[in-house]
């Protein structure tokens, strides 16, 4: 089972990726890469939930291959 993560980390590992921040409403926010067709999307609060973190981490895994 995936843990929650920090936000500063999630944020650390999606610009390592190479994800860009681009708009997003209240306390959402939208990371998108040249090589996914759909966004990354993290709410930007201390703790980032279970299956927020889990979808990130997948995203992040499809772009390094």
């Amino acid at each position: 089972m995936t843990k929650p993560m920090k936000y500063g980390e999630m944020v650390k590992l999606l610009k390592g990726a190479g994800f860009t921040r681009s708009q997003g409403k209240g306390d959402h926010e939208k990371w998108s890469h040249p090589k996914l067709s759909r966004p990354v999307i993290i709410t930007q609060t201390r703790e980032i939930s279970p299956g927020v973190t889990r979808n990130a981490l997948k995203a992040i895994k499809e772009v390094e291959k």
